[in-house]
């Protein structure tokens, strides 16, 4: 079955800025990404989160411990 159209929005956006934030500690992530001046989003466990998509938002997923688990844009 096809996907509907806007169903994969975020593959219209060029998202390869994220590879500059790879490997990085959630220290250094939120630092870095204030000084390019782009949104953060920190998402904990069980955390309510909004659908709205920004692709230049960089969203930080914390894991149970407070560590950054996983990054992405949106």
């Amino acid at each position: 079955m096809d996907e509907p159209e806007g169903e994969r929005i975020w593959d219209q956006f060029d998202n390869t800025w994220l590879r500059d934030f790879a490997g990085l500690s959630l220290e250094a992530a939120i630092a870095k990404a204030t000084a390019e001046g782009r949104a953060i989003r920190v998402i904990r466990p069980g955390s309510e989160v909004t659908l709205d998509f920004r692709p230049d938002r960089l969203n930080l997923r914390l894991n149970a411990g407070g560590e950054l688990d996983e990054l992405s844009a949106g």
